[in-house]
């Protein structure tokens, strides 16, 4: 029986392992993916580039406006 129980401690403990291992790497890409912007606004934008291709006004306003 102390087998059992012992490789089990050893299966949780790789588990953890990897589990952290996955987060850590989740947060590394997050960092270099850097802030970007809410959804809401980012549909907003394809929204007003939609309007703005479908009216023929020029296409730079929305660049400028970001900036």
């Amino acid at each position: 029986m102390m087998s059992n129980s012992g490789y089990s401690d050893v299966f949780v403990r790789m588990k953890v392992e990897d589990l952290m291992r996955e987060v850590e790497n989740d947060r590394l890409a997050n960092l270099v993916a850097g802030p970007q912007r809410p959804l809401r606004a980012r549909i907003a934008g394809w929204l007003v580039a939609a309007a703005e291709r479908i009216e023929g006004r020029p296409q730079g306003s929305i660049v400028r406006a970001e900036a």
